[in-house]
């Protein structure tokens, strides 16, 4: 058992009763203080909390998350803080890193890595910075998808840890439940209403439309959102994110010639970045054009040199270095009718333990 770390965990809360326990026994044992504040439960929220003897505090909801985060950070006694939700995890295998943080005596913050389920078959990493001293010159700022800034600005230096936390709130049935896109279209919109040239808000805006499958909405916000960024210093970290999303947008509504032009764009920037190759070779399939065929081969293969994402600035999906490219590349060979190549690319997808691939090997028993 390791010594409990100066960390205060810092969470916002409203009808978890689903999650909260699961969040809060993978912290009890690893930190000092874990602050639940709840925004207005009417469930067994604040009782599960209570049975799990954390520290309960209330207030108001008024439709902005940084306020809320704000407070939350306010009664935090301990040295650092960890910003945590009530349907995430901390991943033990990763706690080396933590303490590494920790013992550092950084006054930098740092990154964690948040893996999202996403409808059982699809995990998204992303980078978030989640981890700082308790300063009160940290703040956050913004309504919703609110970012945390020092003295009043973005922050620009961090620390990237090996920590990763789980996030299930992205799966189809917790979005719907809690009527997540509406919500944040809505909170949104009021805050573009503050800052009518913000990037970052258009960026979220287009974000949310993408997840609710309003595509056609979705490319002309990505659109306006690519012009506004044309026009800043620096390109900021998430546009690598809008290419993608905007890129999966064009293959939803079949724009596969825009689609081509975009992919070709965004590998100019990001020509590490194995996500648009993977989305590259989907569109290949998809088309089902014979003169394209043949590219399908080589855009996975590249697809597996290039390997898992490594640049922490990346939204990644995982497997598209590895066995989503290997799966891709057994159904290539399928078609072909080489049904030995197929089972070997399937059998490799399948030591990861994916569904899809792991039904290909049984339907060649």
């Amino acid at each position: 058992m390791i010594t409990k770390l100066p960390i205060s965990v810092c969470m916002i809360v409203k009808n978890e009763e689903e999650c909260v326990a699961r969040c809060v026994r993978s912290l009890k044992s690893v930190v000092n203080e874990i602050n639940v504040v709840d925004t207005g439960s009417t469930d067994r929220t604040i009782a599960i909390a209570i049975e799990e003897e954390v520290k309960i505090h209330h207030y108001q909801w008024n439709d902005n998350f940084s306020e809320a985060r704000n407070y939350a950070m306010s009664v935090a006694t301990q040295p650092y803080i960890l910003i945590m939700d009530a349907d995430e995890t901390l991943d033990h295998t990763t706690l080396k890193s933590l303490e590494q943080y920790i013992k550092s005596s950084s006054n930098e913050p740092a990154t964690v890595t948040i893996r999202s389920v996403i409808n059982d078959q699809t995990i998204v990493n992303s980078r978030l910075t989640r981890l700082f001293p308790n300063c009160l010159d940290y703040q956050y700022h913004g309504m919703i998808h609110e970012q945390l800034t020092y003295k009043g600005k973005p922050i620009e230096i961090v620390q990237n840890t090996n920590v990763v936390i789980h996030h299930a709130g992205y799966q189809e049935n917790e979005i719907q439940k809690k009527n997540k896109i509406d919500r944040n279209l809505e909170l949104l919109r009021k805050q573009q209403q503050l800052e009518p040239n913000s990037c970052y808000l258009n960026f979220q805006i287009g974000q949310t439309l993408y997840v609710n499958r309003n595509y056609e909405e979705a490319i002309q916000t990505f659109d306006e959102t690519l012009q506004m960024a044309s026009e800043l210093d620096s390109l900021p970290p998430y546009i690598s994110t809008i290419f993608l999303s905007y890129g999966y947008c064009l293959l939803k509504t079949a724009q596969f010639n825009i689609l081509d032009n975009l992919i070709n764009d965004a590998i100019e920037f990001y020509p590490d970045f194995t996500d648009l190759y993977f989305l590259y070779g989907v569109s290949l399939i998809e088309r089902k054009e014979i003169q394209k065929f043949a590219e399908i081969k080589e855009i996975f293969e590249y697809c597996l040199y290039l390997g898992e994402v490594a640049n922490p600035s990346y939204e990644s999906v995982e497997g598209v270095g590895s066995y989503r490219a290997l799966y891709n590349l057994g159904v290539y060979y399928d078609v072909m009718n080489n049904k030995e190549e197929a089972h070997r690319c399937y059998s490799k997808s399948a030591e990861y333990q994916f569904k899809p691939a792991l039904a290909k090997i049984q339907s060649y028993k």
